[in-house]
């Protein structure tokens, strides 16, 4: 039984359309001429709400059609000009290249494969000779038919030899046309439609209408299907996980700006102006904009300016450190939030996006997230660094760790941390940390604390966690989870 107020406006007009009908022959006519979607009533008479009020019948059609082959032939058959000309009585070679032009040979080679024509030797050098005239009749025929099925002709033979030889060239193929009829019982006529709102609109209920109109029910507890729903990418999950652990261990959350100056990147972290590190191999310099503003705090500039050229020589630029690129570290964000702090305590983390002018291999990629991470206090040392790693990498699941002795410009001592991958048997660079120097730290009016900091590659913690063979197979569409400790 058709419930009217629940049927929505597309299903309310095929109803209305219905009703004055005894028959539909064809269903597909019948939606070309009123608009509708051939799916929608289809899924509408399946699914059963149209029971008792119409009889379903489908029907076949077997007709032919071009394939892809046949559409590129442009409505000309291989040979068909050739064997037009030759039952008309040309037979000179010459005349009909002249009239044929290039494609001369692509005619001449196809009778030559049904062994239908030859070349003429000797005295009758420069002739096309007919050797089987009944295959050139036989094209006309096909030309013919291939025509037919082309404009769509419905009174194609079943059987025939053109179509036979159509067939096997590939140039046509049989296709099945599905289509129903409909029969309107009596029961579907005398159903009454009344008027139902589907929507209430702000004008029914300032107009106070909406009490004199009928609205369509909406039935809270019709049981719906599940909906697929997506879940977070590998990466995303890597960092949601990070993210509990610092703030577990009491650390409070920063950010920075993808773009930032060469001042906050490099000159901050007292990396000298003629670091290689500086170069565009390494660097992704922006065209627009060149530059970014210095700090507007001229004390600030003026020490960095002095500790570089007190501890470097030569002459500080503030054109070299005014210009612009993607930050190649979050460590400008814990060189801000120093400045920012003036010597306060402190626990900080980031996992934020940085850019690296890379060559892209196995464990190397120019786009990476980096965690960040920065301890300011008294008395802090090596030992606290290794403590904070070791106890993050624990709760990570991973155990088997080594530290490396090594060089930054703004850290002193400082140290590689590697952990053991499985894939690969043997140890990977997993991140960089030490004790920032007391030259970094002065100038940002930190200078009487000591702090322990660290930039931790995310991908890298990626690899370990889902044992990936390369960092590619942790981005683009095709990720498999391989385990999850």
């Amino acid at each position: 039984m058709i419930d009217v107020l629940q049927l929505t406006g597309k299903q309310r007009q095929l109803v209305a359309l219905l009703q004055p009908q005894s028959q539909v022959a064809s269903l597909n006519q019948f939606c070309a001429q009123h608009g509708f979607d051939v799916n929608f009533i289809n899924g509408f008479v399946r699914s059963g709400a149209l029971d008792g009020y119409v009889l379903w019948q489908e029907h076949g059609n077997q007709t032919w059609a071009l394939t892809l082959k046949g559409i590129d032939l442009d409505g000309q058959l291989p040979g068909m000009a050739l064997a037009e000309r030759l039952l008309q009585g040309i037979t000179d070679r010459a005349a009909l290249q002249r009239e044929l032009g290039a494609t001369f040979s692509l005619h001449y080679g196809a009778l030559r494969r049904e062994q239908a024509v030859d070349l003429a030797d000797g005295d009758g050098e420069g002739q096309v000779v007919i050797l089987k005239s009944a295959v050139l009749a036989a094209y006309q025929q096909r030309q013919t038919l291939l025509t037919q099925i082309a404009q769509g002709t419905e009174d194609v033979p079943p059987s025939s030899a053109s179509l036979d030889w159509l067939t096997q060239q590939g140039y046509v193929a049989r296709r099945r046309e599905i289509d129903h009829s409909l029969t309107v019982l009596p029961t579907l006529k005398s159903l009454i439609l009344s008027d139902v709102v589907t929507a209430l609109t702000s004008d029914l209920i300032l107009s106070g209408q909406w009490q004199q109109v009928t609205l369509k029910p909406y039935d809270i507890h019709t049981e719906v299907s599940d909906v697929a729903y997506g879940r977070p990418a590998i990466l995303t999950q890597c960092i949601q996980r990070i993210r509990d652990i610092f703030l577990n261990m009491g650390f409070d959350e920063m950010s920075g700006s993808i773009v930032e100056s060469a001042f906050w990147n490099f000159d901050a972290l007292f990396t000298p102006q003629d670091h290689p590190a500086r170069e565009v191999q390494d660097t992704f310099y922006l065209a627009n904009p060149q530059t970014v503003a210095l700090p507007t705090d001229d004390d600030l500039v003026r020490r960095v300016r002095q500790v570089h050229e007190t501890y470097y020589g030569g002459q500080w630029t503030e054109a070299e450190a005014s210009r612009a690129l993607l930050r190649a570290h979050t460590t400008t964000s814990t060189a801000q939030r120093l400045y920012q702090l003036q010597g306060q305590d402190g626990k900080y983390f980031s996992i934020e996006r940085v850019f690296r002018n890379e060559t892209v291999d196995r464990t190397h990629l120019a786009e990476f997230h980096q965690i960040e991470g920065v301890v300011i206090g008294e008395l802090l040392s090596v030992r606290t660094l290794m403590g904070y790693l070791t106890y993050f990498y624990e709760r990570l699941g991973f155990t088997d760790l080594k530290f490396k002795p090594t060089y930054n410009p703004y850290t002193e001592p400082s140290l590689e941390v590697l952990a053991y991958h499985a894939p690969s048997g043997g140890y990977i660079e997993v991140g960089n940390s030490g004790l920032f120097r007391q030259e970094m730290l002065e100038p940002l009016g930190c200078g009487h604390k000591s702090t322990v900091a660290w930039g931790l590659g995310l991908e890298r913690i990626a690899m370990l966690l889902y044992d990936v063979e390369k960092l590619s197979d942790l981005i683009g569409p095709d990720i498999t989870i391989r385990s999850h400790p």
